[in-house]
């Protein structure tokens, strides 16, 4: 929280027994002083949602000043009705500020300045999650790239459908985040590309969540000399936001009827299975079932066609676009978060043209399985519980994959990987563990940058060793 919202908090919290001191003149100081410091606070910090119950005390604070009034007066069964009151008010007042904060985001540790521009992609492919079988896929793509700044200001945290589509899917009023334009974020917008050819990264997400809700990871890794273009997979992200103002929310109607009864079962009865088994053998058939069968393969593969397109669009975006002639187009990688980190190693078994891949805490849906990922790929995961089917160890195995490394982020959780840990900030509401959440993103991100330095930069090599002695946080699993 910060200096005036605390310093209204500690006022709302003693003048219930201050008022019933003062007298005369000293209540026309209190009032001024409530109210300088009210109008300071929403002037200098911005007005906020969450301060709403501190500026309701505030108000019947400056009420019965003026009436000479106090909190507490009556009978007993009325001291005690005002008291409660009290209490539930400032109780709000005091944790609506600290669950829902004004964060900072980390301070990126590379050497460019970060700017971003939106990019308008629309495919040849059919759109099958609409009910018109004339749609074809539209895709919005945000381009994180080094900048060379000059006066351009800097981008608000998160766009309008990111914003309201979190809203829409935990059933809160559409502007519950607008609060978020007073993050202030790394981001230069519409900058100008830094001089010099750069690796590009291609960012997939995660199943319903913000799109470009990685800021504190992805601003971080861009300021190491990449551009990262983060694909935002239409109706299956919070929200899509195009240039003609149209928003694309998640098709929840699109998502029930294929996660239905069938598939419910046969996660669980597969998850059940796979802990029962005793076996390799035993393992590998259930895993096999799993993830071939399970509707997140059938996200993978589409998914996976997403991350190709874009692949196969990045020589187009090289020679007419804001990107021209800063495109690496012989050193691309991709990476991924939860079902984003499964259609990132799905893309790589379709496309050639990537030369390594890092999959945050996803589970390898689709058929990888069966194939053979030819390139360098690594898997950080969160701290899952014991009880957690760990299907990866059947996807990634020594007769498929080669050149591979499997990492273990310690308490932490899903979420750790994402910036809701700054938005929430309870890791049990959050889910991200007890590890601290700028430590899991600089983690995240080192990693992922040491790793793709070695393979698209040559600059190196990606040393494990140094990074598990440097974190004691991270292990590596067999």
């Amino acid at each position: 929280m910060r200096i005036l919202e605390i310093l209204i908090l500690v006022m709302i919290t003693v003048l219930p027994l201050v008022i019933t001191r003062v007298r005369g003149l000293n209540k026309k100081i209190l009032i001024i002083s409530i109210l300088v410091v009210t109008l300071l606070q929403i002037i200098l910090e911005g007005y906020r949602w969450q301060m709403i119950p501190a500026y309701f005390i505030l108000l019947i604070s400056m009420l019965l000043l003026c009436f000479g009034k106090v909190f507490f007066r009556g009978s007993l069964f009325k001291k005690i009705v005002v008291g409660l009151f009290l209490f539930l008010s400032l109780s709000l007042a005091w944790v609506l500020p600290y669950i829902f904060p004004v964060f900072t985001l980390p301070e990126p540790t590379g050497v460019y300045e970060v700017g971003a521009q939106d990019i308008y992609f629309k495919t040849d492919l059919d759109e099958i999650i609409t009910e018109d079988p004339n749609d074809t896929r539209e895709l919005m793509i945000k381009a994180w790239f080094p900048a060379a700044p000059e006066e351009e200001s800097r981008e608000p945290y998160l766009n309008q459908a990111d914003r309201q589509g979190f809203a829409l899917k935990y059933g809160l009023p559409i502007t519950s985040f607008n609060y978020l334009d007073l993050i202030e974020t790394h981001t230069f917008k519409d900058a100008q590309v830094a001089p010099g050819e750069f690796p590009v990264l291609i960012f997939s997400h995660g199943q319903y969540s913000n799109a470009t809700g990685y800021s504190a990871i992805i601003e971080d890794i861009v300021s190491h000399g990449y551009i990262v273009l983060v694909i935002n997979h239409t109706y299956e992200s919070m929200g899509s936001l195009f240039p003609d103002g149209r928003i694309a929310y998640f098709n929840a109607e699109y998502d029930s009827q294929k996660l239905n009864q069938e598939m419910t079962d046969l996660a669980w009865t597969s998850s059940q299975d796979f802990l029962k088994a005793t076996t390799k053998v035993e393992k590998r058939a259930v895993a096999e079932r799993l993830v071939l069968n399970y509707y997140a393969s059938e996200i993978t593969q589409r998914w996976a066609i997403d991350v190709k397109v874009v692949v196969n669009e990045l020589e187009v975006w090289n020679a007419k676009s804001f990107l021209s002639n800063h495109i690496d187009l012989n050193n691309i990688g991709v990476f991924g978060h939860s079902q984003g980190g499964a259609a990132i190693g799905q893309a790589m078994v379709n496309s050639i043209k990537i030369k390594a891949g890092f999959n945050i805490d996803g589970v390898q849906w689709g058929t990888v399985i069966n194939d053979t990922l030819r390139q360098p790929f690594v898997l950080l995961s969160s701290d899952w519980p014991d009880n957690h089917p760990k299907i990866n160890t059947q996807v990634y195995r020594e007769d498929n994959i080669a050149n591979f490394t499997s990492f273990l982020l310690q308490n932490s959780g899903h979420a750790s990987f994402m910036d809701i840990p700054y938005i929430i900030n309870i890791s049990k509401l959050s889910e991200s563990g007890s590890i601290d959440k700028s430590l899991a993103s600089r983690i995240t991100s080192e990693t992922v940058v040491r790793f793709f330095n070695e393979h698209l930069k040559d600059q190196g090599t990606f040393d494990v060793d140094k990074l598990t002695a440097k974190y004691s946080e991270l292990v590596v699993e067999d």
